[in-house]
């Protein structure tokens, strides 16, 4: 008991701090009614016909992310937003969840719904490390990707001050010890009220996706958060994926290492890295440059 008061006093503390943010900042969102079904372990929504687009969420997210203004993109393509292993409505198994196990579960989902020719990805901030991994282990199955805030460091220490930098519950879970696991775990036994308590103190997000922060369990959050976004080698993940990327970020981008980036895409003409106006919600704040990027190939906008 006493380890679960100093959670909740740690977490409601840092919870308390995000009502700084004034909420006219929040984006307008409309939430997609597109289908769900089972695809594998995933849960995935899927509409359109075409070559195969897809879509990967941020961490302790969901694919309700990619709102109904993206469903525009299922006019020419079969547009397929999971939610990632361990989050929203998907399997939370009890551990794998680490860079191939993401991009695994994903390809399995894929081939649930009987898509294997190869999918143009587009990805928000953890979505871009699944996606490269997508391209590096199974390259047959990637056509191109578009990453908006990746979050890729030149080592743990610049990840954990990046991550924590993107809010006080950011920086709380990041921290070692038990702290995170004690806080995380009492979230997860009052999942209505902290729901309630996330859509409160996340005034910038939609309330629905600032709900969507509680639907995971510890093992998911923490396993994704050590094993795809604190360790790994960003820079030679790179330098092995022969199809076309594009890394976006905002200008005020605390998430993102801006200038790592830049080296790691030094003198290679197929990864292209550019920066937009606005922070690490680029596809909640400009949808519609997000959605012509996707599509930008095409020629179809």
């Amino acid at each position: 008991m006493r380890y679960q008061r100093t959670s909740l006093a740690v977490g409601s503390a840092a919870l308390g701090a995000g009502y700084v943010v004034a909420r006219r900042d929040r984006p307008p969102w409309i939430e997609s009614k597109r289908p769900g079904r089972r695809a594998g372990r995933l849960h995935v929504t899927v509409v359109g016909d075409g070559p195969p687009l897809l879509l990967l969420h941020g961490l302790v997210g969901s694919g309700r992310f990619w709102g109904a203004e993206y469903d525009v993109l299922a006019r020419n393509y079969r547009l397929v937003v999971p939610d990632l292993l361990g989050f929203g409505q998907s399997d939370r198994p009890d551990h794998g969840y680490g860079r191939d196990d993401h991009a695994d579960a994903v390809i399995e989902g894929l081939d649930a719904l009987g898509i294997t020719e190869p999918a143009i990805v587009g990805a928000h901030s953890l979505g871009t490390v699944i996606a490269l991994r997508l391209a590096a282990r199974h390259p047959q199955r990637v056509a191109r990707i578009t990453a908006f805030g990746p979050p890729l460091y030149r080592d743990r220490a610049a990840a954990k001050m990046r991550i924590g930098a993107a809010s006080p519950m950011a920086k709380l879970f990041v921290l070692p010890g038990s702290i995170a696991e004690r806080s995380c775990e009492w979230v997860c036994a009052h999942r209505r009220t902290f729901a309630r308590v996330a859509q409160l103190s996340h005034p910038r997000l939609p309330p629905a996706l600032a709900a969507d922060a509680v639907e995971h369990t510890w093992r998911s959050y923490s396993e994704t958060l050590d094993r795809c976004l604190l360790t790994g080698d960003p820079a030679a993940d790179l330098s092995a994926i022969r199809v076309p990327v594009r890394l976006i970020a905002g200008d005020h981008d605390r998430v993102v290492d801006h200038d790592f980036l830049r080296e790691a895409v030094t003198a290679r003409p197929e990864i292209g890295f550019e920066v937009w106006k606005g922070d690490h919600r680029l596809p909640l704040t400009a949808p519609a440059r997000c959605i012509a990027e996707l599509a930008r190939r095409d020629n179809i906008y």
